[in-house]
């Protein structure tokens, strides 16, 4: 956005017209913090003694900003970016009913926004993300003394039917097949290899440098210390198979090979030995697979994240203990490996058939 300091403040106040700006044009300001600073200080200089902020000049985007930029919240950029989109998607809804400000917004008309979107088509696990997003904007923003009632009271959360869930069984022949296919390419053979047998995510492998790998020397292995989705410390164990393609890819690059500590190139790189983005390498990932025939076992497409689905079923299958997959795919609690990942396969573990039999 080629706004000044001055212009784009203002936009951040009560009264402001964005009307003319398109959400293209509005994510830049939204997502660039250094103006959050400025805004905070005209609302901290009416503190009342209870320490509340006045945000009476704040316009409903400024509210968007700042709840973006929360300072106690640690936010990923793909996050941000997540969050603006959805926050500018109910900024449209008031004018859609003839109202100019989400402070005009009442209980039932979060009620009808949510039927809205349910008439979208959206997959269950997409509404479901969209409503906590906007849910846990409106409920900061009473809290914060922004709306006058808790109109977030009108959305109501969305309930997953774990029936709906695609299939994601890889079986390990498959996986091994295409594996070998690319034998020749170590780009997409070493990547393969690592989302297998680690259950890192994809951003999670694009993000390091290859500075963040290490030897441990008392357990012989390889580490890769990266930043999980919930922004934790993971020392991922990279096998050794998997980090000679990933240097034979190196080598055919012409990046260094020896594992130092003060490399700033990244871990996996491009072809031009720079940063992938998530969405060109997820792409790209799904694309190759495809070509090497890898499916479920019930012939569907997959994606990158299969891959995580394969290396916990897979652990699970070798017992592997729960608290301790669950631990390694940092989820925050044993449920979301049980509900999300293995559900299938612990209810044909429970299913009670071999006490019945007639031979």
């Amino acid at each position: 956005m080629n706004l000044n300091l001055p212009n784009v403040t203002s936009l951040l106040r009560t009264g402001a017209d964005t009307s003319h700006l398109s959400p293209a044009r509005l994510y830049p300001l939204l997502l660039d913090d250094q103006y959050r600073g400025q805004v905070m200080e005209g609302i901290s200089a009416q503190e009342d003694d209870q320490g509340n902020y006045n945000y009476r000049a704040v316009s409903n985007l400024g509210m968007v900003y700042l709840y973006i930029h929360r300072r106690d919240r640690r936010r990923k950029l793909n996050t941000k970016k997540e969050y603006a989109r959805e926050l500018l998607l109910l900024l449209r809804y008031p004018a859609q009913i003839n109202k100019t400000d989400i402070r005009e917004l009442t209980r039932l008309d979060m009620e009808k926004f949510q039927q809205l979107l349910e008439q979208q088509g959206h997959r269950t696990s997409t509404l479901s993300k969209k409503i906590v997003i906007i849910q846990s904007f409106l409920t900061w923003c009473y809290e914060e003394g922004y709306l006058n009632k808790p109109i977030a009271r009108g959305l109501q959360p969305v309930h997953m039917n774990r029936a709906e869930l695609p299939d994601r069984d890889i079986d390990e022949q498959s996986l091994r097949s295409a594996i070998d296919y690319y034998k020749e390419q170590p780009k997409i053979q070493s990547l393969l290899f690592i989302l297998a047998t680690s259950g890192l995510r994809l951003n999670e492998i694009i993000t390091p440098l290859w500075g963040d790998l290490y030897y441990d020397a008392s357990r012989k292995r390889y580490y890769l210390r990266t930043r999980t989705k919930r922004d934790k410390l993971r020392h991922a164990h990279i096998k050794d198979y998997a980090l000679e393609a990933l240097l034979e890819y190196r080598r055919r690059l012409g990046l260094s090979t020896m594992i130092s500590p003060g490399d700033s190139t990244p871990f996996y790189p491009n072809r031009l030995g720079k940063c992938y983005t998530l969405s060109s390498l997820s792409a790209s990932l799904s694309t190759w697979m495809a070509e090497a025939g890898l499916t479920t076992i019930h012939g569907r497409r997959i994606t990158p994240h299969y891959l995580r689905h394969y290396f916990t079923q897979t652990a699970y299958a070798k017992g592997a203990p729960l608290d301790w997959i669950s631990e390694t795919l940092d989820h925050s609690s044993t449920k979301i490996t049980k509900e999300n990942y293995l559900s299938r396969v612990m209810k044909k573990e429970r299913d009670v058939s071999d006490y019945v039999d007639l031979l």
